[in-house]
């Protein structure tokens, strides 16, 4: 595999960043079992090597991505971008809530994890199908007035859902699986955030793992 060129930046929620960004799911176990050991030394060594934007959730780990995160942001001075995530829930069972109670709960949770006072780019996880996206944006704006994200952005969400959103206030980013076997992007959302200027965050770029160096064992896919 050919080494990647982590000179090459992109303007993501109005800061220049490394072309390559840091996924944290797996920071939680998500890809097996994690060693928080071991993730504070990939995060140094993402830094080392240019990444500076982490990407994680309020769902990795209910919140241990970004304990680990906010551990290592305490102990190495490091000031990268930082989006998170909310919106999904599993207490009792997986369900999605937009609403402006649990978004604001969720923030400042992911907040005091990462022991920061505010994050780059803040996402709606995954979008809430019965409250209108216009009422979600209302709440989202609120935190970027009171200073606690930088800008508002959406994972998995349709092209439709995105033009709605970006009418009431602009969306910095849209969060999509990308890869060389996932294609649905181009069926409509691609030529969306390039109409509107939304900048397209592509995850597991490499297949969950399908692309890495060594071939996953297909009984863990």
């Amino acid at each position: 595999m050919t080494s990647p060129d982590l000179t090459t930046q992109r303007t993501l929620a109005g800061r220049r960043v490394c072309a390559i960004g840091l996924g944290c799911m797996s920071l939680a176990g998500f890809y097996g079992a994690a060693d928080d050991s071991e993730s504070l030394r990939c995060l140094s060594a993402a830094m080392d090597l240019g990444v500076d934007h982490l990407d994680t959730a309020e769902r990795y780990g209910s919140g241990h991505s970004e304990s680990v995160i906010g551990a290592f942001l305490k102990q190495s001075g490091a000031k990268p971008s930082i989006a998170t995530k909310g919106g999904i829930y599993t207490n009792p069972k997986r369900y999605y809530d937009n609403g402006p109670e649990a978004l604001r709960a969720s923030l400042e949770g992911s907040l005091k994890r990462l022991g920061v006072d505010h994050v780059d780019l803040y996402y709606v996880h995954r979008r809430e199908e019965a409250r209108p996206i216009e009422d979600v944006m209302e709440t989202l704006v609120r935190f970027i007035d009171e200073g606690k994200i930088g800008a508002i952005g959406f994972s998995e969400i349709a092209p439709a859902s995105l033009r709605r959103a970006h009418a009431v206030h602009p969306v910095a980013a849209v969060q999509s699986e990308y890869s060389l076997w996932t294609r649905q992007p181009e069926l409509g959302l691609l030529q969306t955030c390039k109409e509107l200027g939304v900048t397209l965050v592509a995850f597991s770029p490499l297949a969950r793992g399908v692309f890495a160096d060594t071939f996953p064992d297909p009984q863990t896919f």
